[in-house]
């Protein structure tokens, strides 16, 4: 009811009031036109312009245009760090982090290392301390003797404890880690639980498996009665072959483990556990070599060093001294040995940078000459990319790059044979000015400069341009040109046969035309801008 009462009162007022009602709509028709030009306007000015560049048809077919490659932003001192040892390691640094040359990175297991380290520090201070007691003179040749007899004590104790340490790794290495993978482990007829394909393998695996248990009984024996006045020296090459038996012993267990099969007794999980336990038997059973060439270094050392003070009583004091001398050079060598072999356990930055890259964490179980990490240097970059054998020839060391449209750069090197992985020559270019634009492992574009124009064509009439130019749409190839008004206008032409990465183009343009280097993704009409 009231609005039929509205509306009739409406009605009336425009009878009333025609003019004015026109004028009212007029205005409101007016303002918004006005509010959806200034909109489009708008609009047309907040979209981001797509910035183009264009080259004549006749410089395209010349190629004297600049050669379009692509790239990658390289450190130009860049150091793959590697793993000299192998096992469990730890990690001390994380990705980013910013090294100097010398730096530790990651430490394998090093236990055993670092006790042969300390074995041969003190057989060379007893060399060095035999030295000093030949040069105070006859006169003290009787002290020096005894001298010699107490470090040459001090060194069979320590030899005597280096056997029983060793026999301690063997029996862990058998009962403790890998007995557990057989039933009756302390038996005749103990039997390997997990199966295997290799029958062979497996008879010979369970034969050495009891050998080690009568190995590990008799070597427990003779350390019971083993004392100073053995002969140690022969003692040592007798543990050192039990420990290479034991070695292998692993080495075969190992292999039946990699041809191992899963079933209700044991499952893959479990296997990969056996896996790793005996990975580390083997390193520490490894790790007890050195132990042991160490304890013979020092003994053998020390039992020169003993016969030389006992003979000093009737030599001159020049002999001594050439005697003396001659131990501490052993010794050193023993020891300089004892640090290589710790170092390699290691792992450290050879040069100073930022650590791009890291392979392992904390934990990890590492091979030989696995990768740990990539340090490079940030600040020194370059962009490496790869042309093709035809476009190399039209640029050479000293051409000027344009990179990214953002930074200068020069060619460096120009790779004098194809890579075997790419096929393609190797291009090296130097950045001059914009290098804080770059970022490293960055792909770029690179612009590069010809030395001369190349020409292949049969006949200097037929007109050909780069395949990016050419815009493949549903109603025919177009190329693109700009207007004075800034927007792209398209023509159709007629493509001709492929050459290299040109085609051939029939009909549709002109020498003189300019056109678009690069139509992937534009339109007609679209607005650009037009880039150097």
């Amino acid at each position: 009811f009231f609005m039929q009462q509205y509306f009739s009162l409406g009605m009336r007022f425009v009878r009333a009031h025609k003019g004015v009602v026109a004028l009212g709509v007029l205005a409101c028709v007016v303002l918004f036109l006005f509010l959806s030009r200034e909109t489009a306007e708008e609009a047309v000015l907040t979209e981001t312009l797509r910035a183009v560049t264009v080259a004549s048809v006749s410089d395209l077919s010349a190629h004297t245009t600049p050669l379009p490659l692509l790239g990658t932003v390289v450190s130009s001192n860049e150091a793959s760090v590697r793993a000299d040892s192998s096992g469990r390691i730890t990690v001390y640094r994380t990705q980013g982090d910013f090294v100097g040359a010398g730096t530790v990175i990651a430490e394998f297991e090093n236990a055993s290392e670092r006790a042969g380290l300390l074995s041969a520090q003190g057989a060379y201070e007893s060399a060095k301390a035999a030295l000093i007691s030949a040069r105070a003179g006859s006169s003290i040749a009787g002290i020096n003797s005894d001298s010699s007899g107490v470090n040459l004590e001090s060194a069979k104790i320590s030899t005597q404890n280096t056997i029983r340490s060793v026999a301690m790794t063997l029996d862990d290495a058998i009962r403790t880690k890998t007995d557990p993978m057989f039933s009756n482990p302390q038996e005749r007829d103990s039997k390997f639980t997990v199966s295997i394909s290799d029958s062979k393998l497996l008879i010979t695996l369970e034969e050495e498996h009891i050998l080690m248990q009568e190995l590990l009984d008799a070597r427990a024996e003779r350390n019971a009665s083993l004392s100073i006045t053995d002969d140690l020296v022969s003692e040592l090459s007798t543990i050192e072959a039990e420990a290479e038996r034991v070695k292998q012993y692993l080495d075969h267990l190992s292999a039946a483990l990699a041809l191992a099969i899963p079933d209700q007794n044991v499952s893959r999980a479990t296997i990969d556990g056996y896996k790793g336990v005996v990975s580390g038997a083997r390193a520490s059973v490894s790790g007890t070599f050195s132990s042991i060439a160490g304890a013979r270094s020092a003994l053998n050392a020390n039992i020169s060093g003993s016969m030389v003070a006992n003979e000093s009583f009737t030599q001159s004091m020049n002999g001594s001294i050439a005697a003396a001398e001659a131990g501490l050079i052993a010794s050193e060598g023993a020891l300089r040995g004892a640090e290589a072999r710790l170092e390699k356990s290691i792992v450290r930055s050879p040069i100073q940078g930022t650590i791009n890259a890291l392979s392992v964490s904390s934990g990890d179980h590492v091979s030989p000459y696995s990768e740990i990490a990539v340090v490079s240097n940030n600040g020194a970059l370059e962009v490496l990319g790869y042309a093709t054998a035809d476009d190399a020839r039209v640029i050479k060391v000293g051409s000027k790059v344009r990179i990214n449209g953002t930074a200068d750069g020069v060619v460096t090197r120009i790779a004098s044979a194809l890579d075997a992985k790419t096929k393609k020559i190797e291009v090296r270019v130097g950045i001059q000015k914009g290098a804080e634009t770059l970022v490293n492992g960055q792909s770029v574009r690179m612009d590069v400069a010809r030395t001369a124009a190349v020409s292949t064509l049969a006949r200097p009439e037929v007109l050909r341009i780069p395949l990016s130019a050419l815009k493949i749409t549903p109603f025919g190839p177009v190329v693109f040109t700009v207007t004075a008004s800034s927007t792209l206008a398209a023509h159709p032409v007629t493509e001709g046969t492929l050459s290299g990465d040109d085609v051939v183009i029939l009909k549709g343009v002109s020498p003189d035309m300019e056109i678009v280097v690069d139509a992937r993704g534009l339109k007609e009409g679209q607005a650009v801008t037009i880039t150097n």
